[in-house]
């Protein structure tokens, strides 16, 4: 069929963490965009991280306000083993290069928030609503789904200032890792490998600069929190797996994926002694190995690469001058080892000052990139991409 991901997400572990309660007869719509066009549609649903089995009630795919409830293995519901995934049968509904494909999941069990990540989503009142044209939200009267809503969603209670000086938190959710396209003819696929920047969504605004066709498929394979080096701490398991250990997972399951970026952000030597045990601090040595080996194993798989230099320390990380060699440090070796490389440090770094972010391009904590900002990392990865004429 020549399937090829038009989105996805890397699954992580939310046991134990508060951010959702759990579900119980209630349907969960994730409304995500599409990288690449297709003439048909499917989804990848996880129980990568779960204590119990999960038990899928029914699920709908809708695309410009068509839904089509889908199957799996021709029966309307299905139990996910722990530790496993399912793959819907296809539905016939053609999605364009740009738009929005709704996913509807009706879970009639308690089931934890475990295997997600922590991007926004609907969920329903009490009920079976998937592939309704109207959805209850919890807490609300009935509402028109909203099949127009600007990627990426936002978090409603860190909304963007004008401007773009605020966060932005991608449509994703629980359960939901891949949905695919057939017929599309993907020339390209470039998964991008990271953190809290790549997961925060400048893969997508890439793939939407790009001309439909191109046929280059973007897609998202950050974890906030994570490092290339360690899983994550015991406390905050949603960190999720050192980058090196869901390498295979995240990146080499990603069907017909042709280049990786790698783009992580500071945590490995930012969160040592802040977060997590000072114990932990890597020597450069160590995060240049952490480097070299995923480029190893992803030129075995016959990856092209793609290195991208790190953004600018939080203030306080900043102002403790070993943090900031260590970046400095990083960022040089990535500059001159010989790879092609993307330099989103010198794109949204301050000119005054380059231990900092260039105000229009930080968000409120100065740690992450603002909309702006990913945008304007979205801007540099887009040149780059055509330059390697992709």
């Amino acid at each position: 069929m020549g399937w090829a991901p038009t989105w996805t997400q890397a699954m992580t572990d939310f046991r134990g963490e508060d951010d959702e309660p759990p579900f119980d007869d209630v349907t969960v719509r994730m409304t995500v965009p599409a990288s690449i066009g297709g003439s048909r549609v499917r989804v990848e649903l996880s129980n990568r991280f779960a204590d119990d089995p999960v038990r899928i009630g029914r699920c709908a795919i809708g695309v410009g306000g068509q839904f089509a409830e889908v199957s799996f293995d021709g029966k309307p519901s299905t139990e996910i083993p722990v530790g496993e995934s399912r793959w819907s049968d296809p539905a016939d509904l053609a999605v364009g290069h740009g738009g929005q494909v709704v996913v509807d999941v009706y879970l009639p069990d308690p089931t934890p928030y475990a295997s997600a990540n922590g991007f926004t989503f609907d969920r329903s009142l009490p009920g079976d609503f998937a592939g309704s044209p109207e959805f209850p939200l919890e807490g609300s009267a009935p509402a028109e789904i909203n099949a127009s809503r600007e990627f990426p969603a936002t978090n409603t209670a860190t909304a963007p200032e004008p401007g773009g000086a605020g966060w932005t938190l991608p449509a994703g959710g629980p359960f939901l890792r891949t949905v695919e396209v057939a017929g599309a003819g993907a020339k390209a696929v470039v998964v991008c490998l990271g953190s809290s920047s790549t997961a925060m969504g400048w893969p997508q605004y890439t793939a939407a600069l790009l001309p439909a066709d191109a046929k280059v498929a973007v897609v998202n394979r950050g974890i906030a929190g994570n490092r290339i080096r360690m899983d994550a701490p015991r406390q905050t398991p949603s960190w999720g797996r050192a980058g090196l250990s869901r390498f295979d997972e995240d990146v080499l399951e990603t069907h017909g994926a042709t280049h990786l970026v790698i783009a992580y952000n500071s945590n490995d030597w930012g969160l040592p002694g802040r977060i997590t045990p000072l114990d932990e601090m890597p020597t450069l040595a160590q995060l240049i190995d952490g480097y070299r080996e995923l480029l190893e194993r992803a030129r075995k798989e016959g990856l092209t690469v793609v290195l991208a230099t790190v953004t600018p320390l939080g203030p306080e990380a900043a102002d403790e001058p070993g943090r900031e060699d260590l970046r400095l440090a990083v960022n040089q070796w990535i500059r001159t080892c010989g790879h092609e490389f993307v330099d989103f440090d010198a794109a949204i770094r301050s000119p005054a000052d380059p231990s900092r972010f260039e105000d229009a391009y930080a968000a409120p904590d100065h740690t992450h990139p603002n909309v702006n900002g990913s945008k304007r990392l979205a801007q540099e990865m887009a040149v780059a991409l055509a330059r390697w004429q992709l």
